[in-house]
């Protein structure tokens, strides 16, 4: 860092050259000291006037005053409640949608290379999900209740919650739900709606105030405080149609953004756990897991191969043993991390971790059950980066990314990443 320069404060308005692109949705540039600076609702390629609103000993956040050399791509936000200090829910509603597919492969490569340590990844590209894109997607959602009892969303970086009485992301039937919720909802602290292809359910996290009467309606109603949730009113569970195939999730499980992500990301997963030149898995045994209620195991083992999914909720596995019953699947509940010295003769490994990933532990471990292929679906870009680090460590070789927004108009995107063994070892 220059010495030559002033040190900048917050509070001070500065004129940056934006050039970069974080992780987290914000375009980045230089203070005059040279400190890298993140600046939400901007977009690389922009000349910007911002104040500082934050400064840590080696980067800086400020807020977007003035754009005053505006990026081709910058668009006009099609929701009223998009900006600063408005709705946090969504971050890249000023770029225009096929540039938001281009910043998601740009991060992808960025936190591969730097965190992953790939040297030459291979080519990435994020693809939009057909049918549902880049809004009326989302058919679940949690939604967070201001003091007035208000539902909305929290404020990017903060605790305040942003009244919202429509969504734009949620789909029709979402949002019919999100109408029926109403704002009734002092002293909770969430309430999550899912609209599924036969009903809806809303799930109240209750905070310190106690939990109001739910409104009458066509929904199930269900209590989530600790434990396995509480059905106060059925139904408890919705039905997610998925290609020809209905899946039960319940209350407290979790799923896709909506069906149409889920229908996608099956498509890829399939593709890459199935062998070079066949779309079919016949008498393989694959792994999935963090396996939820099912998703990949039930299209996984319609390809023919022998599945074990793994998974810790018991809500999610009770509905797992349900919508693959007639199926090859063997359900297990338990934490990945404390089967995976019982798990022998894999020929394919899927996970899907939690947003904090798998850790370098399982990767380690998955590794020396010497897969034909794994395939990584990654909903955190740094995530996928920390754990292909530790695959790559431990030998395995990464050859494909795909991409898929299936949370368009956030800064979030989803990937599926496949690994192959050293060169030499496949079916050893």
């Amino acid at each position: 860092m220059s010495t030559d320069q002033p040190r900048t404060a917050a509070g001070d308005l500065v004129t940056l050259s934006l050039d970069g692109w974080a992780h987290g949705g914000e375009a980045v540039g230089r203070l005059p000291e040279g400190m890298a600076c993140f600046v939400a609702h901007a977009l690389p390629g922009e000349t910007v006037t911002a104040r500082i609103t934050e400064r840590k000993k080696r980067w800086a956040r400020a807020e977007l005053v003035e754009v005053l050399q505006a990026s081709p791509h910058r668009v006009g936000p099609p929701c009223p409640h998009y900006g600063p200090d408005r709705c946090g829910g969504c971050q890249l509603q000023h770029a225009a949608p096929a540039h938001q597919l281009e910043l998601k492969a740009r991060v992808l490569r960025e936190q591969l290379v730097r965190i992953g340590r790939v040297e030459d990844p291979p080519e990435i590209v994020v693809e939009p999900v057909p049918d549902a894109w880049p809004q009326g997607y989302r058919a679940w959602a949690r939604m967070a209740v201001a003091p007035d009892g208000a539902l909305g969303f929290r404020r990017a970086s903060s605790h305040e919650v942003h009244p919202v009485d429509r969504c734009l992301l949620m789909t029709d039937a979402a949002a019919s739900l999100r109408d029926e919720a109403g704002d009734g909802w002092d002293g909770v602290d969430e309430v999550a709606l899912m609209a599924g292809t036969d009903g809806r359910l809303l799930t109240i996290h209750p905070g310190t105030g106690g939990v109001p009467a739910a409104p009458e309606g066509s929904f199930g109603v269900a209590l989530q405080s600790s434990g396995a949730p509480a059905v106060l009113r059925e139904p408890g569970s919705v039905t997610m149609r998925v290609r020809d195939v209905d899946l039960r999730v319940s209350a407290g499980a979790f799923f896709q953004a909506g069906p149409a992500a889920a229908a996608a990301l099956v498509d890829l997963v399939v593709a890459a756990a199935s062998p070079a030149g066949t779309p079919y898995l016949t008498g393989m045994h694959v792994l999935d897991l963090y396996g939820g209620v099912g998703l990949f195991s039930t299209f996984l083992a319609r390809a023919g191969a022998r599945v074990t999914l793994v998974e810790s909720s018991p809500q999610a596995t009770t509905d797992a043993r349900a919508n693959l019953s007639e199926l090859d699947v063997t359900v297990v509940t338990a934490d990945v991390a404390d089967v995976m010295d019982e798990l022998a003769d894999v020929d394919v490994v899927v996970l899907d971790p939690p947003r904090s990933g798998a850790g370098p532990d399982v990767c380690r471990e998955l590794a020396a059950l010497r897969p034909d292929r794994l395939v990584y679906v990654a909903c955190d870009p740094a995530a996928l980066a920390r754990d292909t680090k530790a695959l790559l460590a431990a030998g395995m070789r990464l050859v494909a990314v795909r991409g898929l927004d299936v949370f368009g108009h956030t800064a979030h995107v989803e990937a599926v990443a496949t690994f192959l063994p050293p060169v030499g070892a496949e079916g050893a």
